[in-house]
C-alpha cells in the first residue's frame, strides 16, 4: 500500500509548535517533499508563509534551500521585489539565504533578483522613513552580494556576516 503524501500546506502552521519532536517531524517531512519535488508549488508556499507569518521555522528551510529549488527560490524572491509590502520580508530572507552562503550562490549573478535589488533604490525625492530603511537594507544587501560574487570567482571566500 502507497504511503499517502501528506498536504504540506497544512503542516505549515504546524512549524509554529512548541513541541521540539513534532517540529523536527514536520520539518522532516517538509525536506522530504523538497528533496523529492521538482517542481515550485512547496516552495512557493513556504515563501509566502514566510511573508504572511514572518515564521522563524519558515526561514530556517528556505535559507538552507539546495539545488534544484535555488532557482524557484529566486524567482520566487524576485517576483516578492515587485511587491511594496513584500519587499522588507523578502530582504530578510534574501540575508539569510546569502549568509548561509549556499554553493549555488554564484547563480545570482545571472538572475534577475540582482537587478530588481538594483531598480527598487530607484527612488523618488520625497522618502519616507519606512523607505529609509528599505533603503540602507537594500544598499546592504547588495554590497554583501557584490563581495560575496567577486569572492566566489576568485574563490576566496572571507565575508565577516
Amino acid at each position: 500500500m502507497a504511503r499517502e503524501q501528506p498536504n504540506v500546506g497544512d503542516l505549515l502552521p504546524l512549524l509554529e509548535t512548541s513541541d521540539l519532536q513534532q517540529l523536527e517531524e514536520i520539518r522532516s517531512l517538509i525536506n522530504e517533499q523538497l528533496s523529492t519535488e521538482r517542481g515550485s508549488m512547496l516552495l512557493n508556499g513556504l515563501v509566502d508563509y514566510f511573508l504572511e507569518t514572518n515564521s522563524a521555522q519558515a526561514l530556517h528551510i528556505l535559507s538552507s534551500v539546495r539545488e534544484p529549488h535555488d532557482k524557484h527560490l529566486l524567482d520566487k524572491m524576485n517576483d516578492c521585489m515587485a511587491k511594496p509590502a513584500c519587499r522588507l520580508p523578502t530582504l530578510m530572507l534574501l540575508g539569510h539565504v546569502v549568509r548561509k552562503q549556499p554553493s549555488w550562490i554564484h547563480k545570482m549573478a545571472r538572475y534577475p533578483l540582482l537587478l530588481s535589488l538594483l531598480k527598487c533604490l530607484k527612488v523618488s525625492r520625497h522618502v519616507g522613513t519606512k523607505q529609509q530603511g528599505e533603503m540602507v537594507w537594500f544598499v546592504m544587501m547588495i554590497k554583501i552580494l557584490m563581495e560575496l560574487l567577486v569572492a566566489v570567482r576568485t574563490r576566496t571566500v572571507s565575508l565577516s556576516l
